[in-house]
């Protein structure tokens, strides 16, 4: 299957290495192709899947899984673009969450 990740962070990383080791094409996006994060990420599934963009993710998935931070997801959602998410299956696993003071939440 399909599956495009939007977002390069620690729950990204997690879902498409997993995604990657069972078998899916996964297609992880950022605001970037050519985010560190993301080529981070395909190094270590030793370049068995790609990169790009959000719009190119959301291009590509089947099913679309919005691994952005939360403050970020509305933003990402409108780059992925909505004719490139019409008709897809999105799973939203971003989290709200609040970092006071650079400290990580409790």
């Amino acid at each position: 299957m399909k599956i495009a990740i939007l977002g390069t962070g620690m729950v990204g990383h997690a879902l498409g290495t997993k995604l990657v080791a069972i078998g899916h094409q996964v297609l992880m996006g950022s605001r970037t192709a050519s985010s560190e994060a993301g080529q981070e990420w395909l190094r270590s599934v030793q370049g068995q899947a790609r990169i790009g963009t959000f719009a190119d993710a959301a291009a590509f998935g089947e099913i679309v899984l919005d691994c952005t931070n939360g403050a970020n997801s509305l933003a990402a959602l409108r780059l992925a673009g909505a004719a490139h998410l019409n008709g897809k299956i999105l799973i939203q696993i971003s989290n709200p969450l609040d970092f006071p003071k650079g400290c990580r939440p409790r």
